[in-house]
């Protein structure tokens, strides 16, 4: 309750309650239960850490967007409904990020209980959807009581006004967290410059986490090119990974868990050429990232092997799209103007 008291005598700045992603338990027992509420604890001292820094998670960047804009409390769940009566009071909104239950495999529990939030509260509602679906919609029910869905790389077939797109956070990208000033030093993040002397053709490392990523790193492999990388449930360290991106002439960014993946960012951050399936122009994205001038797109095997061919053989034209990319990445990406951008749609 002292953050709380401390927040009511600050004028002129929003002030949200925000629900973060919480502990997750792969099945209810004494000791998970146990786990979970020392879990709520912690979740309630971090508001006193003066020193705040982005996640490195699938909802990283949306939560720094929100802490760099508004005065933070968060909470969980249960002390939500527990204080709501004095929080609906003082406060201007509250966010619920869509990973905030701890057994995340009742999907009808989870609903149960964004319908109660929503009944609860009568200040703006919104809701964090970081899941890796760029075409999932929230079922309309639970839609009705919230004002907005910050939905993680929204696909451009969604129409309903409440949905804002957001996106991944760049991993490679280190700061904290302030409110006044957003201090991003690219001098020390990836490269500035495209590599010259590139020592490999095409790179990619991942997990098997689909059969046509699989399919389509063994086709390559069947080709005449320098080739580096595999497709297997094991990682490369990341110095090693990051180095290999740049050491490579083309960065092969596949589907994983989503359209839009932590890859694409790194190659963007490494200053090196991104070729990847064209779904992501049917992502929204909160990056002005155009194709054919920041990254490259293939639409299958055959214009996958035209395109790595082409692109070989014009290295001048392909280390001007890895550059236009790397100036892309520091001119937009910046979680405190995302975080203006969607409180003025949010509390206009």
């Amino acid at each position: 309750m002292l953050k709380i008291s401390y927040l009511l005598i600050i004028k002129g700045s929003m002030k949200i309650i925000y629900i973060p992603v919480t502990k997750k338990i792969a099945e209810r027992n004494f000791r998970n239960n146990l786990k979970c509420i020392f879990y709520d604890i912690y979740i309630v001292l971090k508001n006193f850490s003066l020193k705040k820094k982005i996640n490195k998670n699938t909802s990283g960047y949306i939560d720094a967007a929100i802490h760099s804009n508004a005065y933070v409390l968060e909470l969980p769940y249960n002390y939500c409904l527990i204080f709501s009566k004095i929080l609906n009071l003082f406060f201007d909104g509250i966010f619920i990020n869509w990973k905030f239950t701890n057994y995340r495999n009742d999907k009808e529990d989870l609903e149960k209980k964004l319908l109660k939030l929503s009944r609860t509260y009568n200040i703006k509602k919104v809701i964090v959807d970081a899941t890796d679906k760029s075409v999932n919609i929230i079922k309309d029910d639970i839609l009705d009581g919230f004002d907005y869905v910050i939905k993680r790389e929204k696909n451009r077939q969604i129409s309903n006004k409440k949905y804002l797109t957001t996106m991944l956070s760049c991993t490679m990208v280190d700061y904290k967290i302030s409110k006044k000033k957003e201090i991003i030093n690219w001098n020390i993040i990836g490269k500035s410059e495209p590599n010259k002397k590139p020592t490999y053709d095409i790179f990619f490392s991942g997990k098997k986490t689909s059969k046509y990523r699989k399919e389509l790193i063994e086709f390559l492999y069947s080709k005449e090119f320098n080739f580096f990388g595999r497709a297997e449930d094991t990682k490369i360290p990341f110095d090693q990974y990051l180095s290999a991106i740049y050491d490579s002439s083309i960065n092969l960014a596949l589907e994983g868990k989503g359209e839009f993946t932590f890859r694409h960012l790194e190659i963007l951050a490494s200053c090196s050429f991104l070729l990847c399936p064209n779904s992501i122009n049917e992502l929204e994205l909160p990056l002005p990232l155009v194709d054919g001038k920041h990254f490259v797109t293939f639409e299958n095997k055959d214009d996958l092997i035209e395109k790595i061919n082409f692109y070989l053989n014009n290295n001048s034209l392909r280390n001007n799209i890895a550059l236009n990319g790397r100036k892309v990445l520091e001119e937009y990406y910046s979680p405190k103007k995302h975080g203006e951008f969607l409180f003025s749609k949010i509390f206009s």
